[in-house]
């Protein structure tokens, strides 16, 4: 009888170290994760807040930014963007179009670099009905380069609806590269 106390204390005394244990885990894993959610709102990035009916050739512009961290829009027009970290960035774009025409029409949604000519970046939008889509792409852009999106469309052509983001994917401004 005894022996067998002794063996369900040492069942008892294991089974606390592993509940002792298991807790530790679990504290360390949400620090853990709060940290990263801390972080990631130091993120550099810029989101606009959605645009909409959109035709013709045109630099979009937008009304307000929804979020932003070491990005900003530095023009009365609220078209150009002012990047301040030189490297990767995502240009995410959910976007709804339609053809207002019969047939098919086709928009293209470029990111261009203040002085350059040739798009950094460029999504071909076809509609011949309503689409809806989100479009991705990773760009490189420096520190201090002036960035605007322009639609070039056909007659017909509209975007209905837009949401623009840009993303830097270093992290933080203290991973920015000048």
């Amino acid at each position: 009888m005894e022996s067998h106390v002794r063996r369900l204390s040492v069942v008892v005394a294991v089974q606390n170290v592993l509940v002792v244990a298991s807790l530790l885990v679990t504290v360390c894993v949400y620090w853990r994760a709060e940290e990263q959610q801390r972080v990631s709102g130091d993120n550099v990035h810029i989101q606009f807040d959605p645009i909409s009916r959109l035709q013709g050739n045109r630099t979009l512009q937008f009304d307000r930014t929804r979020s932003k961290h070491m990005m900003s829009l530095v023009d009365e027009q609220n078209q150009r963007i002012l990047v301040n970290c030189t490297g990767p960035y995502v240009l995410y774009v959910d976007v709804c179009y339609q053809n207002l025409n019969l047939g098919n029409s086709t928009g293209f949604l470029q990111l261009l670099v203040e002085g350059s000519n040739t798009p950094v970046s460029s999504f071909t939008l076809q509609a011949s009905r309503e689409v809806c889509r989100g479009l991705h792409c990773i760009v490189f852009l420096r520190a201090k380069e002036r960035a605007s999106l322009h639609l070039l469309a056909d007659e017909g052509f509209q975007i209905k609806n837009a949401t623009v983001g840009l993303n830097y994917l270093l992290g933080t401004e203290t991973q920015c590269y000048f």
